[in-house]
């Protein structure tokens, strides 16, 4: 239920003044409402596919390559990196582009970011919707490297990640996770030299890879049925780089609790009583479990609240489709 292809008819670097140059780009009526898109990750970068997501009859759809991301520059850099820096960002290009307000849309960590912003600048969100519900507190963070957690519901994807981590490096959460940032900044280091053979490598060489293990990780528990090899092969057409800035920057946010402190976006949610509103997520999200969209959507009862009865984390077509369902009923409301 993806909406046809499109291609940007505005694209652009915006520089930061402390290093960075953010690809942007927009598509869609250039009178329509403006819309942004925020990316997941965080380090993924935006897809052709996301830009399918909204009617582009009706929106000016507009999307941002945060730091270190897809074509921003310097590629995986964390210097600077912050999500206080992301919010800067984002504030800057709306300015850039000279739209008084706009619509914001972030599914994961475009959710927690999306929230951030919202919280920061409330008078510029004309409507917000998040999806697959990301707060980046103590219990989500550690859910992902807790035997309590992931591993429970996805043991074969858990022992094929966690097997090359000594396992003196295993008894916390926060072990595995300091263990794992400090492996992937040993293999910059070293030029990332496993990750160039990722075309021509077996799935068992490139697994040597703490960067390429921690990104198929999330891959394989994103969807309701998929197999490593799926996912192997959909990290080789996405390539390197992908891996590289999505393993890497998704590690340095997690290693910082997202630069947010304890609870802060659900404790701060107030700010968004005047704002349109809408939570979307999965009741099988594996990345991103639902208890953080009920705790939001309990802060925030203004918003309309869409749970999805059969969905993993990623982007399927139940989740388009009550997408589409959201996004009418949100212009309604704008």
């Amino acid at each position: 239920m993806l909406f046809p292809e499109i291609v940007p008819d505005q694209t652009g670097f915006l520089s930061t003044g402390d290093g960075h140059e953010l690809y942007w780009q927009a598509c869609g009526n250039s009178d329509g409402l403006p819309l942004l898109f925020l990316h997941g990750g965080p380090g993924s970068g935006v897809a052709p596919k996301y830009l399918r997501m909204f009617d582009p009859a009706r929106f000016r759809i507009i999307a941002l390559d945060q730091r270190g991301a897809g074509r921003s520059c310097p590629h995986a850099s964390l210097e600077g990196n912050t999500t206080q820096n992301l919010i800067k960002d984002i504030e800057a290009l709306r300015q850039h582009l000279g739209l008084d307000q706009w619509t914001v849309f972030g599914p994961s960590w475009g959710s927690t970011l999306a929230l951030a912003y919202a919280q920061t600048h409330p008078a510029r969100v004309r409507g917000l919707v998040v999806e697959a519900i990301f707060t980046a507190t103590r219990g989500e963070l550690d859910w992902w490297h807790s035997l309590d957690g992931v591993p429970r519901f996805y043991p074969d994807a858990w022992a094929d990640f966690i097997t090359p981590i000594p396992s003196a490096h295993r008894h916390s959460p926060a072990a595995v996770l300091d263990w794992c940032y400090q492996d992937m900044l040993a293999e910059r280091a070293g030029g990332y030299e496993t990750l160039s053979r990722l075309q021509t490598a077996t799935l068992e060489e490139i697994r040597q890879s703490t960067l390429y293990r921690w990104t198929e990780l999330e891959d394989r528990i994103s969807f309701l049925e998929t197999t490593p090899e799926q996912v192997f092969e959909d990290l080789r057409v996405k390539g390197a780089d992908f891996i590289i800035s999505h393993s890497l920057i998704e590690a340095h946010y997690f290693k910082h609790d997202c630069f947010l402190r304890e609870g802060q976006l659900i404790e701060d949610a107030h700010t968004l009583a005047d704002i349109p509103m809408a939570i979307l997520h999965s009741r099988y999200d594996m990345v991103c479990p639902p208890q953080s969209a009920f705790k939001l959507a309990a802060a925030c009862p203004h918003a309309e609240f869409v749970m999805i009865g059969l969905n993993g984390h990623g982007m399927t077509e139940p989740a388009q489709i009550a997408l589409n369902g959201i996004m009418d009923r949100l212009v309604e409301r704008i």
